[in-house]
Formats: C-alpha cells, structure tokens, sequence
C-alpha cells in the first residue's frame, strides 16, 4: 500500500486532486440549445401521432353490423 500512496501523492502534485476541464458559455449554450430543439421535436412528433391516430378514430365509419356479445353459461 506504500507504493499506491506514492504514486497518488505524485498525481496529485501533477494533476490536483480534481480535475475539472474548463466549460466554455458557448459551449454550453449550444448544448442547452441543442437540448431545446430536441425536446420540441419530440413534443412535435407526439403530438403529430396523436393528432392523426385521433382524426382517424374520429372519421372512421360506423361498423356495418353491431357485435353482439354471448354470455357461456359457466360449469
């Protein structure tokens, strides 16, 4: 274990105990945009599916003959 503090003491004293690379705001501006078109089109293509699924309900004709349900006595 003498040797694992060692080179833990040499890396720290080369990297630092934490290493955070420096964020840009352009950087995280295009993420965020990027993220916002993404969630919009999502939201558009629900929506567009829904919107089509819910007009063919809505226009469908009516069924030609009325199911009828039997009711099987049970044993």
């Amino acid at each position: 274990m003498k040797f694992d503090d060692e080179v833990r003491k040499q890396l720290d004293a080369v990297v630092g105990e934490r290493f955070d690379p420096p964020r840009t705001l352009r950087a995280t501006l295009l993420k965020w945009l990027l993220a916002a078109i993404l969630a919009v089109a999502a939201a558009a293509g629900v929506m567009a599916i829904l919107h089509t699924h819910i007009m063919k309900a809505q226009t469908a004709p009516a069924p030609k003959k009325p199911v009828t349900i039997q009711i099987v006595p049970s044993k």
